[in-house]
Formats: C-alpha cells, structure tokens, sequence
C-alpha cells in the first residue's frame, strides 16, 4: 500500500497552477537589423508591431505628450488587463518617477522600453488600437491621450503574449514584478489597516485581487468586479477603512470597511520600498 497521499488543493496551489509560465508567444515583428538576419537571432533593433486586438479594428498614431512633466494616474480601457494597469496604478501612487524611468529613447515614433525583468530592451512605435470612430480602446493617461500608459501597455503584451488578446488574464504580482525587476511578496491573508498604513509609510505599492464571488460584495460604487486587482493607497487608522483605487475609475477613492475588503479580496501584493 503506498504511503503517498493525494495533495489537497488549496487557494495557494491553485494560483500557482494558473500563473503565467515566462514564455512569451512570438510577436509579430518589423524591421529586423540585418546583422541579425545574418546570424538568425533576435535584435533588440526590432520593432514589435501588434494587431488591434478585442475591442478594436485598427491603429493610428498617438500624437500626443509621452511623458509630460506631470504624471496623469494610468487608466485601463477596454482590455481586460487590470493584472497590468492595476500594477502601473500602484507603482504611480507610490513611486511615479520608476515608470517614467523605463522609458529610454524615443525616435522616429518608436520608443525603447526597458523593463527591469527582461534582459533586453524592446522597442515599440506609438501606433496604437483605435475602434470605428478613431478613438483610442486601451490603456491611457486618465483624461489624455495614452502616452507612457499605452506605451508601456503594449511592450508589456508584445513581451509577455505577443498580441494583446492574450494579455487578458494574469496575476498583479506578475505586473508588479515586469514593471520593477524585483521579487513581489503575495499573502492571502487580508492585512489590517495598521498594516496597509506601515506599508504605505515605507514606500511600498500595493495591489489587491478580487474572487469569483466579489460581486456578492456592495460597495458605494456598486458590487466589486469579479476577478479584478485594484491598487490600495492607503487605510484609515480610526475606523480600520481601506482605501483603494480601480484602474477603471482610477480618479476615484474607493473606502471599504474592513469587513468588506476581508469578504471581496482573495490576495494582495506587495513590493519591497520603491522610495
């Protein structure tokens, strides 16, 4: 009789069975340096050039400021990547100037992303996902044209899933970690407030994820989205309130009792003091 016994499956396991594995899907690339196609090797001289995606039916050019002296909150649109925008909401609250800093170089509408996971730079034009009207579908600064956000948005999908439909499912810990270049510390144990305020006292960015079941959850912005990560930016240390901020919403406050965060929230994220 064998003495092995069947793992149980937890939360825990679970989130590590559906985490992303690290290997991207092939994007479909421009140019390529003729060095490159010489030896058959990839060059971080390529452009990575992506289709639409869901919820779009063309490209056009962003015009607008890329990274403009003030840092507009990122804002996600119609792409279901809040693993991405929530983990840019974060790192903006806490640290703003870590994503201006991975914008290297910009020339002839092509810009260089350095992502501090990633050994080397990817470079991405500014020609981004438009619907009928021309207007634009996905990331963006809040209440501007996308810049920084739409850059980053698509660097992180050629890299990641090489198309953007594929860039709909993922855990914030993954975001936090391609957008820093650091280990992300995740605990399924609600913290407190006292806690969130420590953490936001040391210069930590911090996301949080919502369950299948959030929806059961009313809020005075309605029911919690299901399976979605908003970024915490603080808590009250008298009422025990947390303070949070949907990448959806992004200029809005949401304040949550500690009853309903432990009821809506399945894990957060942490970082290591980004400041």
């Amino acid at each position: 009789m064998s003495s092995s016994r069947p793992r149980v499956r937890t939360w825990r396991r679970t989130l590590r069975a559906l985490a992303l594995t690290g290997r991207a899907r092939d994007a479909r690339l421009g140019a390529l340096d003729p060095r490159a196609a010489a030896t058959g090797t990839d060059s971080p001289t390529r452009v990575h050039q992506l289709a639409p995606g869901p919820g779009a039916t063309a490209l056009k050019e962003d015009r607008g400021p890329l990274t403009p002296p003030r840092m507009l909150r990122p804002r996600q649109g119609r792409l279901g990547d809040c693993w991405v925008m929530a983990s840019m909401l974060a790192i903006h609250e806490t640290a703003p100037e870590r994503l201006r800093d991975l914008l290297c170089t910009q020339e002839d509408g092509v810009v260089t992303v350095r992502l501090p996971a990633v050994p080397v730079p990817i470079r991405v034009d500014r020609w981004l996902p438009v619907d009928e009207q021309g207007l634009f579908q996905y990331g963006r600064r809040d209440g501007a044209n996308p810049g920084w956000v739409g850059v980053l948005e698509k660097a992180i999908a050629a890299h990641v899933a090489g198309d953007y439909r594929f860039l709909q499912r993922g855990f914030a810990r993954f975001g936090l970690e391609l957008l820093l270049g650091e280990r992300v510390h995740s605990q399924l144990r609600m913290p407190s407030a006292a806690q969130i305020i420590a953490w936001r006292d040391e210069g930590r960015a911090i996301a949080a994820s919502t369950h299948p079941l959030s929806s059961r959850v009313p809020t005075a912005a309605g029911p919690l989205p299901r399976n979605h990560v908003f970024a915490v930016v603080g808590a009250d240390p008298h009422s025990g309130h947390v303070h949070l901020r949907n990448p959806w919403r992004p200029e809005q406050l949401l304040v949550l009792d500690a009853r309903s965060f432990r009821r809506g929230f399945l894990s957060v994220d942490i970082t290591a003091p980004l400041r």
